[in-house]
């Protein structure tokens, strides 16, 4: 069976209204928006809105507004339903005859993109003309099949199929799906959406404390107009800050730049949160991200630095500083200019994985441990001297897979 490339999508009245799936936000995006974006992030490019009960004035503001977002990348068209199914409204759908499956959609179902992949990946086993769906299971809802053109009409009019279902069982990590009645329900689903997040992350500081912090502020942040790269670009200004505090050499200047400092690391899951639950997500985005990430980086050392120099004297700050200097350019030209860039020539061995680890910052909270206990100066000597332990380390794991006949 080949994946399908079209989904049919019947909209389904809610207790407030059928208006309510399409001006009813959750994270930022109305629910039926959501949906739309879901499926076509996993790759479905053509679209058939079955319209029961809605106004021409507003299907032609929900189609205007689908049509005009940037987002949308697909085709999309609508077909009038009636109460009592007619042929010729069955006719009128279309369907290329070589299109030997469609996803059929209720409006009201909320899930992610990653578990429609997952759908649509493991029922490709199944013999061409099958029939497959979600189970209800586990507190989560149904709401989508996959179905031949055939079996539409049937489902249509008796709500059943004429033949069996077979039950997808997913092996996650992505399981959350459920449908939308009210008010009630769509503020229940938003929170879940939210938690569901967390499953982008994998480093433990980002697992266990950054993302329980950032999903908070990101449910916040997801209502404003604010992009991800406005984000990305306030939380440059919060590093910034920390360099400055950093600089001044006195304690509670370091302990609250250690805590701005830590709140960067926060701060830069949120764009990301707000990136993926708006469908914003770009390829300057994340190199904005990295760039300010690495400004943010020597902003805070060059900060430490200078606060050395006002408590300890110029001489005991730029040994660890050039130290740094030297150990931080050595690996940064190691790990992005071999090939692959990001560590990628390191994938399979053992020094991969403390890569990620740097890659991720949560160094910083080593660096707010040091400021709370006023020692912010032998941070410094350890970074300087552990990063050229670590430049070596890479060196010496490179050199071989260069030498590699």
């Amino acid at each position: 069976m080949t994946p399908p490339k079209t989904a049919i999508i019947r909209t389904v009245p809610s207790k407030e209204g059928t208006r309510f799936l399409f001006r009813r936000n959750i994270a930022g995006l109305s629910v039926f928006k959501r949906l739309i974006f879901s499926l076509q992030r996993a790759g479905i490019e053509n679209f058939i809105i079955l319209a029961q009960d809605i106004s021409v004035s507003d299907k032609n503001w929900v189609e205007l507004g689908i049509q005009n977002d940037a987002r949308f990348k697909s085709q999309i068209r609508w077909g009038d339903l009636s109460k009592e199914l007619t042929e010729d409204e069955l006719n009128s759908l279309e369907l290329p005859s070589e299109v030997d499956s469609v996803l059929f959609v209720e409006s009201n179902f909320v899930t992610t993109a990653g578990l429609i992949k997952d759908f649509i990946a493991s029922t490709q086993g199944l013999e061409k003309g099958s029939i497959a769906s979600l189970p209800v299971e586990s507190g989560y809802s149904d709401g989508m099949y996959l179905l031949p053109p055939s079996s539409i009409g049937c489902y249509l009019r008796s709500g059943t199929f004429e033949k069996p279902v077979t039950p997808i069982t997913l092996s996650g990590p992505w399981f959350y799906r459920q449908k939308v009645e009210d008010s009630q329900s769509a503020r229940t689903v938003e929170k879940e959406l939210l938690h569901e997040h967390k499953l982008y992350y994998s480093q433990f500081m980002d697992v266990w404390v950054n993302s329980l912090i950032s999903i908070k502020i990101s449910s916040f942040l997801v209502r404003t107009p604010l992009t991800p790269n406005q984000i990305t670009l306030f939380g440059l200004v919060i590093g910034l800050a920390a360099g400055i505090l950093f600089a001044q050499g006195n304690y509670w200047s370091g302990f609250v730049g250690g805590l701005l400092l830590a709140a960067t690391a926060v701060w830069d899951c949120c764009d990301g949160d707000v990136a993926r639950l708006k469908f914003m997500e770009s390829d300057f985005g994340e190199k904005l991200d990295t760039a300010c990430d690495n400004v943010i980086n020597i902003f805070a050392f060059t900060g430490l630095m200078f606060g050395a120099a006002h408590a300890q004297g110029l001489a005991q700050a730029m040994i660890p500083f050039l130290l740094l200097i030297f150990g931080g350019s050595s690996i940064f030209y190691l790990i992005y200019f071999s090939k692959g860039g990001k560590g990628s020539f390191f994938k399979n061995t053992p020094i991969y994985e403390v890569i990620q680890i740097l890659a991720s910052r949560n160094f910083i909270y080593i660096i707010f441990i040091f400021a709370v206990v006023g020692k912010l100066d032998w941070f410094l000597w350890l970074a300087g001297i552990g990063s050229n332990i670590f430049a070596l380390s890479i060196y010496m794991c490179k050199a071989p897979k260069y030498h590699r006949p």
